[in-house]
């Protein structure tokens, strides 16, 4: 999926970004990435963290977010997005599909030591599309721009 550079200049100051601020850049980005593939977020089940991903000592933004409805249909797709942390601004880095419908179902649960960790329901052979059932957990790692899955 090719990527733009989102860079939004926060006004407070560099160590604290009001909630508002960083749901402005947040909804940006998944806006336009909801236009480009044709479908709509589910608002819901976006979650977002903060930590050090790259490595510099500042806490960037993690965002696991859905889309759905792609040319109406009932299909969905899991996104993981990473903004890093540049001065008084957050610039989008990259993003790449995690999970969704016949893939697996993934949530969000912390940020340690530069991992993004996540636990995950993978599918079966016996489970319908909508009921994955087999637990189990991921780490993403951010790498040379890019989110790479270490199991």
């Amino acid at each position: 999926m090719a990527s733009s550079i989102v860079a939004v200049s926060i006004a407070a100051a560099p160590s604290i970004l009001s909630q508002t601020d960083e749901n402005a850049i947040v909804n940006s980005f998944i806006s336009r990435q909801a236009k480009k593939a044709a479908a709509e977020e589910y608002q819901d089940a976006r979650k977002i963290l903060h930590g050090d991903v790259n490595g510099d000592g500042k806490a960037d933004l993690v965002v696991l977010y859905s889309l759905e409805g792609f040319g109406n249909g009932n299909g969905y797709a899991q996104y993981l997005a990473v903004f890093l942390r540049k001065g008084k601004t957050f610039q989008y880095a990259t993003n790449s599909v995690v999970g969704g419908k016949l893939n697996r179902n993934v949530e969000l649960t912390s940020i340690s030591a530069g991992k993004i960790n996540l636990d995950t329901m993978g599918y079966t052979k016996d489970d319908a599309a909508c009921c994955p059932s087999k637990k189990g957990k991921t780490r993403f790692v951010f790498a040379s721009g890019k989110l790479k899955e270490s199991k």
